[in-house]
């Protein structure tokens, strides 16, 4: 499969799999979506960026590709975009908390802090038991001064997943 893959990149055109071949595509974009996932573990941000527009590219409806895409774009600077990215993933799935989530974590680090609680929100509404959710959920209440709804949310972070603050560490707002 990885050389499936290293062929995608020596041709500029864009690489679509065959419908008849539902499974070899399927393989194919979970292979680049890993993919980029390791280049960007790597801080190689342009060839993962590279990896999920191909991924895009088979299937436009797969809404990790978009998530994953966005998560580069944020780290890169590439803000606008980030979120654009991230609106498209949700479109295609609304009931992803993980987007709903990383777009939350976009927005608090604007300083955007009712747009990242309507994120957080919806993160928690389609996973109650979305711990970092309640965490950021209630990082924004503080923030706001709003300290019972604050401490409501970082206590039900904490009843779900009583070692997540010793493992967050908390990053400050840019």
């Amino acid at each position: 499969m990885f050389k499936t893959i290293k062929n995608l990149f020596k041709s500029k055109d864009n690489f679509i799999v065959p419908k008849d071949r539902h499974n070899e595509q399927k393989v194919c974009l979970d292979e680049l979506i890993i993919q980029g996932e390791k280049e960007a573990n790597r801080h190689n941000f342009d060839e993962a960026l590279k990896c999920f527009d191909k991924a895009i590219s088979i299937d436009p409806t797969y809404d990790y590709s978009y998530g994953d895409k966005a998560l580069i774009l944020d780290k890169i600077g590439r803000i606008d975009e980030s979120l654009a990215m991230y609106s498209k993933a949700l479109e295609l799935n609304p009931k992803n908390s993980i987007t709903w989530y990383n777009k939350g974590l976009t927005y608090l680090n604007l300083k955007k802090l009712d747009e990242a609680i309507k994120c957080f929100d919806s993160a928690v509404s389609n996973n109650e038991s979305y711990a970092k959710a309640w965490y950021s959920k209630g990082r924004c209440y503080d923030l706001q001064g709003n300290t019972e709804k604050a401490q409501f949310c970082l206590n039900k972070a904490k009843k779900i997943d009583p070692l997540l603050f010793i493992r967050i560490k908390k990053v400050p707002i840019k």
